[in-house]
């Protein structure tokens, strides 16, 4: 949604490029009724309808074939009775919700209709039911449908109305018959609230639905795989023999790929591949086809084992310090099952099958370590048909056919089993050279397996189509990004500017920079120019950094994580917005422009409802505008977050940073008030993790009790009471065990064995390290050096301080004695890996590694800060 073409960073996509041909809006509304067009719905409302808060809406499912047509048709027989109604606005966002990774909940309606009581909808289901009798549309899974058109029911609000959860998350509600507000459930299956009465014209389609299930269907689904927009995948078992099998189900016009098919076109063309493949070891026998109650399923042999990204997750040695025979065994193990892989693609190959999808979560190891290949959906038999899907770091280039595709997939599978770091190649051909140089550095492999690699990538493979064609550039890992990434980079990085600030003419104003002058401003500069004089990765990072603003959208001010576009304060906010980044650049050292504290003071100012999370709320925003001397508005920010209820006890958005962030103003303004609400904040959250156990997911710095234990140090350093510290040593102890934390170690598999910095064992080390700074427990220390050296050996998926490299760097970087400097100075060196060259300065990979990203959590800001801050300034850290 936020791959935007032609651009390196995360961005917007409908708003601004869809075709004004794909609007539905085909003419003006009458002049008495009112028309909103938002993201994706198009609102009609006659003057002086009042419509009720909730009730029965109806919704007409249509493809993008038919759409214009079931509109047009719609609209005047509801413009003709003043009914309210709205639609979705374009085709392009129709093919996004109907796509195979849509909501399910969601996929298939493309009109609402908003009777005002039971008399109008029963008016709406026979009238605008017999008008539009006979078109086709996605069965939507949240509704009753009526009869067999398009046409179905739901309850829920008409009025758009929010509620926050008890785990703090904000979602539509309804109210119940006491005025409570409640969620509106919007699910995969038709559940109206038990206290909602079933009007009567919905009998006979209530009927119907009781009546529709499958029958002469001898197989029972007993355990639910995988759901996508175009179906579900579930382990079952045939009722006639007992054997276990796989039943894959695909929905009629949901789940649209790229190529226009659904998932029932992809199911017909996997029968066919099975088919073809039949008696391969590599390939899963194929029992039957069948057709159900309004969905299609195929049913294959239950292929026992674990997929190969779980088996290398959990099996690879993954350090060069690990045991050699141990790293050695792995080595075989991942060359044999190589081997496998790569006798059976070149079997596939000459049934006249391309895989199209290879990547680890599509191979199963047996238990006897015989692989086989699943979820052959996207497989062909035209050996000239580009690529329709590919996990990331798998997708092959664009101009790739045929056989070409499995092999380049086969070439990424070989990196894939030592590093999970496939999806850097599409960002160069040197991330190649350093990906097979980790590797042997690290494994036994063979002398060959850097030529093998090279040969299945390389375009020289037999089915690769020339290397003339011209790539697609459309926005996909691999389509013409290295080219948008690194013009102008490297060697050959242009110089537009020359360093250094200018005395203003006469009478012109200066420019205001904050910070401690070690950069110039560089608003316009040429970031190739400054970053090669100044010299060094710091400098040249936080000048790329600043070459990316644009502080004439109001959305973000430096491109960030797609967060931005999806929280309320996502651009502006401490993790992924503008307040992390200045911040950041103001610790480094780095001059930064007035226009973009601003910037970042005039958002905030324009944010409605404001949250008060210290990470993604305004309380962040607040302690980044008063240390960047903006205190007026620093405080009035501090108070509206204040006001604001949190939704919850955590670092990352509830009472811990907001704590925090009193704290920060306490000790910065000497204001006895904001320690006071610290201390107050400090007291519940004490009181809160004495009552309640943590819940599922609820470790790590940002989530867990380590926040508040952060918090605690925080305080004592300013109030000396050891009381403080007895708390922080409880929720210390409390967050270790729920990452995995027994006295042996880390249990085998939990969030601890990984030592990043937000939910890993990373951030709660950290935290641990201050501690025992304060009150020495031998117990805790071998917890600290293993995380130590657990960090020294990581090389983690992606790049960002909350989740990857930048955290574990920090993380190192806190826990090191001087015995391991030389250690953690060269694990710095791994920042390479992820660094990209962009108009001549380095720039870093987000989430995923498929767009760029400045902000703290996931980009730029984080290496930075993780590179180059005194550990001591990290006030909020």
């Amino acid at each position: 949604m936020f791959l935007a073409p032609g651009t390196p960073f995360f961005d917007r996509t409908e708003a601004d490029t869809s075709d004004p041909d794909d609007d539905f809006l085909a003419s003006a509304p009458p002049a008495d009724w009112s028309c909103n067009t938002g993201t994706d719905w198009t609102m009609l409302t006659p003057h002086g309808c009042q419509l009720p808060a909730q009730g029965w809406k109806v919704h007409v499912s249509a493809t993008s074939e038919n759409a214009r047509s079931v509109l047009a048709r719609s609209w005047e027989w509801l413009v003709e009775q003043r009914m309210a109604f709205k639609f979705i606005r374009s085709r392009q966002v129709l093919l996004r919700r109907n796509g195979k990774y849509g909501d399910r909940g969601a996929s298939g309606k493309f009109i609402t209709v908003y009777p005002e009581d039971e008399t109008r909808l029963a008016l709406v289901l026979d009238e605008l039911g017999e008008i539009l009798d006979g078109e086709r549309g996605p069965y939507i899974l949240s509704d009753l449908r009526w009869r067999s058109g398009p046409l179905y029911v739901r309850y829920g609000g008409f009025v758009a109305r929010m509620m926050k959860t008890a785990n703090g998350e904000s979602v539509p509600c309804i109210e119940d018959p006491e005025g409570r507000p409640v969620p509106d459930v919007r699910g995969p299956s038709f559940r109206p609230p038990e206290w909602a009465t079933i009007p009567d014209c919905l009998a006979e389609a209530l009927e119907a639905r009781n009546a529709g299930t499958l029958h002469d269907f001898p197989y029972r689904a007993e355990r639910a795989l995988h759901f996508s927009n175009g179906g579900g995948v579930y382990r079952g078992t045939d009722t006639r023999t007992g054997a276990p099998v796989l039943l894959r189900e695909a929905r009629p016009l949901a789940g649209i790929d790229t190529h226009g098919e659904d998932a029932v076109a992809r199911l017909q063309r996997e029968r066919d591949c099975l088919e073809r493949l039949a008696g391969l070891p590599w390939a899963p026998r194929l029992i039957e086809a069948r057709v159900g109650h309004e969905h299609h399923f195929l049913v294959r042999e239950f292929v026992e084992g674990e997929t190969l990204a779980v088996r290398t997750t959990r099996d690879n040695p993954a350090s060069p310090e690990a045991d050699v025979e141990r790293t050695a065994a792995y080595t075989r193990w991942a060359v044999d099952v190589l081997d496998q892989i790569d006798q059976g693609v070149r079997a596939m190959h000459e049934r006249g099958v391309v895989f199209g999808d290879l990547h680890p979560g599509n191979v199963m190891v047996r238990p006897d370590d015989s692989v086989a290949f699943i979820d052959l959906e996207t497989a062909s038999t035209d050996f000239t048909a580009r690529q329709i899907h590919a996990a990331p770091g798998f997708a092959a280039p664009p101009t790739y056919r045929g056989t070409a595709i499995d092999r380049y997939a086969l070439g990424c599978l070989r990196i894939a089993l030592f590093t999970p770091l496939t999806s850097l190649l599409a960002w160069g051909p040197e991330k190649l050279d350093q990906l097979i140089e980790l590797i042997e550095s690290r494994y036994p492999v063979p002398g060959d397996f850097g030529e093998k690699v090279r040969a299945d990538l390389g375009a020289g493979v037999a089915g690769a189509v020339s290397e003339g064609e011209t790539a697609r550039g459309d926005g996909d890992p691999g389509t013409g990004l290295v080219g948008a990434v690194s013009e102008g980079g490297g060697a050959k990085a242009r110089v537009d500017l020359g360093v250094g600030a200018q005395d203003p003419a006469p009478g012109e104003r200066p420019t205001a920079p904050v910070g401690t002058g070690r950069l110039a401003t560089v608003a316009g500069a040429g970031a190739g120019a400054l970053a090669s004089a100044v010299g060094t990765d710091a400098l040249a990072t936080a000048v790329g950094i600043l070459s990316t603003a644009t502080p004439t959208r109001q959305d973000r001010l430096y491109p960030g994580d797609t967060a931005q576009f999806i929280l309320r304060e996502g651009g502006t906010c401490l993790a992924y917005g503008a307040a992390g980044v200045l911040w950041t650049l103001a610790e480094t050292g780095t001059e930064i422009p007035a226009e973009h504290v601003d910037w970042l003071a005039e958002s905030a100012r324009r944010t409605t409802d404001p949250s008060p999370g210290l990470y993604t709320g305004t309380s962040g925003v607040a302690c980044v505008l008063h240390h960047l001397g903006r205190t007026d508005t620093a405080a009035a920010l501090l108070k509206e977050a204040s006001a604001a209820e949190p939704a919850n006890d955590t670092l990352l958005d509830g009472r811990a940073g907001l704590a925090l962030a009193h704290l920060y103003f306490a000790r910065a303004t000497g204001d006895d008030n904001a320690l006071k609400q610290a201390t107050l904040l400090a007291e519940q959250l004490v009181e809160s993790a004495a009552t309640r156990p943590p819940r599922r997911g609820e470790a790590g710095l940002l989530r867990g009790r380590a926040g508040t234990a952060l918090l605690l140090l925080r305080l004592h350093a300013h109030t000396p009471d050891a009381g403080l510290l007895d708390a922080a040593h409880d929720l210390l102890d409390a967050d270790l065990r729920a990452l995995g934390w027994t006295d042996d170690g880390w249990t085998a598999g939990s969030a601890g064995t990984r030592p990043t910095f937000a939910a890993g064992s990373g951030g709660t080390a950290t935290v641990l390290r201050e501690y025992l700074g304060r009150r020495p427990e031998s117990q805790y220390e071998s917890a600290c050096g293993t995380v130590l050296r657990s960090a020294l050996d990581c090389v983690p998926h992606t790049v960002g301080l909350f989740h990857g490299f930048a955290g574990v760097l920090l993380t190192a970087t806190r826990l090191a004695g001087p015995a391991q400097a030389a250690a953690v100075e060269r694990y710095a060196a791994t920042a390479r890996l992820y660094e990209v060259p962009h108009e001549g300065a380095p720039a870093y990979l987000g989430l995923e590694n498929v767009r760029l990203t400045t902000d703290l959590a996931t980009g730029a800001a984080g290496v930075l800060l993780a590179r180059n801050a005194d550990a001591d300034r990290l006030a909020f850290l």
